[in-house]
C-alpha cells in the first residue's frame, strides 16, 4: 500500500479535518483497511496570504523543507490542505521527485464530471488566493467565470471567520459569518461554491447553502 504524505498546520484544525474526512471515506472494515499517512504537522510555516499580499516572510523554504523530510520518511505523493500555499506549488514540486496533489485541479476535474453545465462558480477563499488568481487561472481556460466577494464581504465576514478559526474560535461560532458571505455569492448568480479555504468547511457544509 502506498504512503500519503500531509503537510499539515495550515491551520492545524483544518489538517485534522483532512484526516478524520479521508479516515471517514475510507472503505475499511478493520484498521488493517485503512490508508498509510505520515502528518507532519508545522504551523510554524509563515502565514501564506500575508507572503502574497505584503511581502511578508515567504513560506516557500518552510514547505520545501516539509516536503523533502516527508520524501525522506518514504511517502508516495503529497497533499496540502491549504489553498493559499498552492501558490508555491510548483516550486515545491521542483524540489522532490514525487507526486503532490493539486486541490484546484481536483475541485475542477470534480465540477466538470459533476455539474458541467454551471459554469458560474463562487469562490470562498483568502485575500492570497484571489490576489493570485489561482481559481481563475485554472477554470477560466475551461470556460467557467470565477466569482469572489466584494472586498467589504471578504474583508468583514471571510477573512474574519478564517482567522477567528485559526485563532482559537469554535467554528460553530463563525458560520453565520460564511453563510453571509455565500448569500452574497449566490446574489451575485454563483451556481457552485467552492470552500477554497481548508478553515471554511469546518463551519460550512454544502447542506446549509442552496447551491453545491
Amino acid at each position: 500500500m502506498k504512503t500519503i504524505g500531509v503537510i499539515g498546520g495550515m491551520g492545524p484544525k483544518a489538517t485534522i479535518d483532512f484526516l478524520n474526512k479521508v479516515i471517514s471515506l475510507t472503505p475499511a472494515k478493520k484498521d488493517q483497511e485503512h490508508l498509510n499517512m505520515i502528518v507532519y504537522m508545522n504551523p510554524q510555516i509563515p502565514d501564506r496570504t500575508e507572503a502574497i499580499l505584503k511581502n511578508e516572510e515567504s513560506p516557500a523554504k518552510a514547505l520545501v523543507e516539509s516536503a523533502k523530510l516527508l520524501k525522506d520518511a518514504g511517502v508516495h505523493f503529497i497533499v496540502i490542505p491549504c489553498v493559499t500555499a498552492h501558490f508555491w506549488l510548483e516550486e515545491i514540486k521542483n524540489s522532490i521527485n514525487i507526486p503532490i496533489l493539486n486541490l484546484i485541479e481536483i475541485a475542477l476535474e470534480k465540477i466538470k464530471k459533476q455539474a458541467k453545465d454551471l459554469k458560474k462558480i463562487g469562490i470562498l477563499t483568502t485575500n492570497g488566493v484571489i490576489q493570485s488568481r489561482l481559481f481563475e487561472n485554472a477554470f477560466e481556460t475551461e470556460g467557467y467565470e470565477i466569482l469572489v466577494p466584494e472586498e467589504r464581504i471578504q474583508t468583514d465576514y471571510v477573512m474574519k471567520g478564517i482567522y477567528d478559526i485559526k485563532m482559537g474560535k469554535e467554528p460553530a461560532s463563525v458560520k453565520l459569518l460564511f453563510l453571509h458571505a455565500c448569500k452574497h455569492l449566490i446574489e451575485k448568480k454563483a451556481q457552485i461554491i467552492i470552500a477554497a479555504c481548508t478553515e471554511i468547511p469546518l463551519s460550512i457544509t454544502d447542506t446549509d447553502i442552496q447551491v453545491p
